[in-house]
């Protein structure tokens, strides 16, 4: 595949997952943590004129990111700025391509910085900065290191070196299929601005040397969260949103499903490492209880909400599965409900309501939830009812005997 498109491909790499969400000690409904460690106010007041200057030769951002991504909101009739509405939508779009604390690992600046500079290869705007000592991206800079750089993850989290050299470092040089994405992971990765960056294989080397390796395990354990599988961009970016990704990946989904190997290669390096790697001594994660799953948790797939297909219309035929429901019946039977408590809980995290992806991708964005869920977003709140009862079973939450229907 010729490089201009897997650089197109990758032009997202940099984006940040969803901000987590936290219970309060009290073990009651979660709180949403804050969006950003990102300063808003210095990228009201000094980061977002930078999106309206003229430079010659070019057109300005706001030209081509008011229909592209990331977007920049529209500005009123007659207005010269952005009003705060319109500046809370576009700080939420452009700390995706940042990375806090790192702005060599940030696409919002090495994305417009000359290749000479060593900015990325290709910008379709154009490149605005020929060096680093250019203003507008000394500002970015500062905006930049006001955000929290991630803690290294390696050494507290007991990531396992010798497994990611034999097992997930390869998965980097695999050359993709025709549905499998754009191309070689390290094709983009060693070019690209992105906290995944990748060392450039020597010329002629179809591997990289053990230093290197290094290198590379600690570049990746930046999209690691140890022992936490579902919080790992390096687990879910790739994996299709049916089966419980990210939104998207411009280098492609090259997973279908959590069966596939290299997913489950990822997954059991991340889960043995870290605090939840711990809790195996310490006392295991609860259960999740099947008779509270089909007497509580099933009804929510069938139930119809405004505005919304019911679950079931979706996922008879999508990831995770639901049983097909026997004709002439209004729910499934032991059997079917059984399937399906095998198949939904792949899409939770027991004990971990905002680690699941079944309780946060239909939840709104602006209540902590994922950014997309093609069947819309069915809570605007975690304080509704629907919402709760999945963060109770997901907690390990009993059914009452009485609803058990046996003689």
């Amino acid at each position: 595949m010729p490089i201009v498109i897997l650089i197109l491909a990758a032009l997202l790499l940099g984006q940040q997952p969803a901000p987590p969400t936290s219970s309060t000690p009290g073990g009651s409904t979660p709180q949403v943590q804050p969006a950003s460690s990102l300063d808003y106010e210095f990228f009201k007041t000094r980061v977002q004129p930078i999106f309206l200057a003229k430079r010659p030769g070019h057109a300005r951002c706001i030209s081509c990111h008011e229909n592209g991504q990331p977007r920049l909101a529209e500005l009123s009739p007659g207005a010269k700025a952005w009003n705060e509405d319109q500046s809370r939508r576009n700080f939420a779009a452009w700390q995706r391509v940042v990375a806090p604390g790192e702005p060599e690992a940030s696409r919002l600046l090495m994305h417009p910085l000359a290749k000479s500079a060593g900015g990325d290869p290709f910008h379709a705007g154009g490149k605005h900065w020929q060096s680093r000592q250019d203003p507008e991206f000394q500002t970015l800079v500062a905006w930049v290191q006001t955000g929290r750089r991630p803690a290294q993850s390696t050494a507290a989290g007991g990531l396992d070196f010798e497994v990611y050299r034999t097992r997930i470092e390869p998965i980097f040089l695999k050359e993709r299929g025709a549905n499998e994405g754009a191309g070689v992971c390290v094709n983009c990765h060693s070019r690209i601005a992105t906290r995944l960056r990748l060392q450039p294989l020597v010329a002629g080397s179809l591997a990289w040397t053990a230093e290197q390796s290094r290198q590379n395990f600690e570049a990746v354990s930046r999209v690691v969260v140890p022992g936490d599988v579902m919080r790992s961009p390096l687990a879910v970016h790739p994996l299709a949103t049916a089966a419980g990704g990210d939104a998207q990946h411009t280098g492609g989904k090259f997973w279908t499903n959590q069966d596939n190997p290299e997913w489950r290669a990822v997954s059991d390096w991340i889960r043995t490492a870290g605090p939840q790697a711990a809790a195996t001594t310490a006392g295991a994660p609860p259960a999740l209880d099947f008779e509270f799953f089909r007497t509580r948790v099933q009804p929510i797939f069938l139930a119809k909400r405004p505005g919304h297909a019911r679950c079931i219309s979706c996922h008879e035929n999508g990831q995770p599965r639901l049983a097909e429901i026997s004709t002439g019946v209004s729910s499934w039977n032991e059997e079917q409900s059984r399937q399906n408590f095998t198949a939904w809980q792949r899409v939770v995290v027991p004990g971990d309501p905002a680690a699941s992806r079944m309780a946060m991708h239909p939840l709104a964005k602006s209540a902590g939830g994922d950014p997309f869920h093609a069947g819309g977003k069915h809570w605007q709140s975690q304080n509704d009812p629907e919402f709760q009862t999945l963060s109770a079973w997901i907690r390990g939450e009993k059914a009452a005997p009485s609803s058990r229907n046996e003689p």
